[in-house]
């Protein structure tokens, strides 16, 4: 019997991405994953999938043939996305049949849209897992035109069995983060404690954010202490601040250490919606009260 399996017909800005491999940081290594961890679990609750399972990451341009019945699911940003030339709805799963051609365009709102399949994808994990992470350029799963990528065998099931529905006055897609407080940082005496208060702090989202961070720009956040700092270990959502003072927020695949000092901490909900809020976006960023 033929393994189940998808065949690549364009990449576009694609990656397969999973829960990430926890636990290797002593090493150098980030956890990686889901940029947008609420999305992914998301994706993987509605089919059922166990919720570690893999699936791919886009922000537009992807096309692929199923060579296997299967269920899909679309969830995160809005999207144009379509099997054969039938919409594909957001955050319903869909049964698709063999020869089936999925595509998902451009992003009409939010960065990036999380495509599942009933089961997840299959591969040989690196370091536990299935991710791409493209700051320590690890690839389990190789991708590009014409790649073929394996689906995990799983019994038949109609997609989210067992999973209540999407109440329908729930949004679909994740809104873009236009307020976000941070928790104090281990520098944050470093800096003068009114430059994060209320609207007169709004960042800009810059077109240098990727999955390793979010760059902000702004007014430059003026230090009560001059001179550098030795290394130190970094966690998903750190805001760091370096001698331009722009802020740089960590996302999935963010060093493990650095050498900026870390002024505040965002909230992991805020971290999810950052991941999701285009270029030139304007965000105000609040310092949490104590």
């Amino acid at each position: 019997m033929t393994t189940p399996h998808l065949v690549i017909e364009r990449l576009g800005f694609t990656t397969v991405q999973d829960a990430g491999r926890s636990g290797w940081a002593h090493l150098g290594v980030p956890r990686s994953g889901a940029v947008d961890r609420a999305s992914f679990a998301l994706a993987n609750r509605l089919l059922g999938n166990e919720p570690t399972a893999a699936l791919f990451e886009t922000s537009g341009g992807l096309r692929m043939r199923l060579h296997a019945p299967t269920t899909v699911v679309l969830t995160g940003a809005d999207a144009d996305a379509f099997v054969d030339d039938r919409p594909l709805a957001a955050c319903r799963p869909q049964r698709i049949t063999e020869g089936a051609v999925l595509r998902v365009e451009r992003m009409r709102t939010g960065v990036r849209s999380y495509l599942g399949f009933a089961g997840g994808l299959s591969g040989e994990p690196v370091l536990g897992s299935l991710s791409h992470d493209t700051l320590s350029k690890l690839v389990p799963i190789g991708l590009s035109d014409g790649a073929t990528v394996e689906l995990a065998s799983t019994p038949e099931r109609g997609g989210g069995a067992g999973v209540a529905p999407i109440s329908l006055d729930a949004p679909l897609h994740p809104a873009a983060l236009t307020h976000a407080v941070l928790s104090p940082g281990p520098h944050e005496a470093w800096f003068d404690s009114d430059v994060l208060l209320g609207d007169r702090t709004r960042w800009t989202v810059m077109a240098q954010s990727d999955r390793v961070a979010v760059r902000l720009s702004g007014h430059a956040v003026p230090r009560r202490r001059d001179g550098e700092m030795p290394s130190l270990a970094l966690v998903r959502g750190a805001v760091q601040v370096p001698p331009s003072g722009e802020l740089i927020v960590m996302l999935a695949d963010h060093p493990t250490t650095g050498g900026y000092p870390v002024i505040g901490v965002m909230q992991s909900g805020d971290v999810d919606r950052l991941a999701q809020t285009p270029t030139g976006s304007s965000i105000v960023v609040a310092r949490q009260h104590t």
